[in-house]
């Protein structure tokens, strides 16, 4: 039996949340087959697999901890999910907990799409700023970031 082609949609709490639920809400007619990873579910329809924060808002010891143990989940995660399911790509609103799954997908051919957060208008953010170089598609909803990311598309909001 053949597994069904899916694509990863990767968020985390918050903003990054809201912009994947905008985006899923327009996607979700689609025949393409989606898997949520992220904090928390996005929809009860989709199959959901956590993947929590990569650091501690307070502590920078601790968010070397939970970086260093986060990197662990996600290739543990994003290998058990290739070998589940034929993931075809990623779309993915941020935080850092997209960069290694992205990576993982990159390197083995398959299609990374970025999209950096709504709330940004003059600065990239740490997340965006390696994005940009490793996805094959970089999207900003602000047309002021598309100085601050040559290869950008300009999508608009969510």
């Amino acid at each position: 039996m053949s597994k069904q082609k899916t694509i990863l949609l990767i968020y985390g709490d918050g903003g990054h949340k809201q912009e994947m639920k905008l985006l899923y809400s327009r996607l979700s007619n689609s025949s393409l087959k989606f898997i949520t990873v992220g904090p928390t579910s996005l929809d009860v329809s989709i199959s959901h697999y956590k993947l929590g924060d990569v650091r501690h808002k307070n502590s920078r010891l601790k968010s070397l901890l939970m970086a260093f143990n986060g990197v662990l989940k996600s290739c543990n995660l994003t290998i058990s999910l290739c070998l589940k399911y034929e993931v075809t790509g990623v779309i993915s609103t941020g935080p850092g907990i997209s960069i290694v799954p992205s990576l993982i997908l990159k390197l083995c051919g398959k299609k990374v799409v970025f999209i950096e957060t709504f709330c940004r208008f003059y600065s990239r953010s740490i997340t965006g700023r390696i994005m940009s170089k490793i996805s094959d598609e970089f999207w900003v909803q602000n047309i002021e970031q598309k100085k601050l990311y040559k290869n950008s598309k300009f999508c608009g909001r969510l």
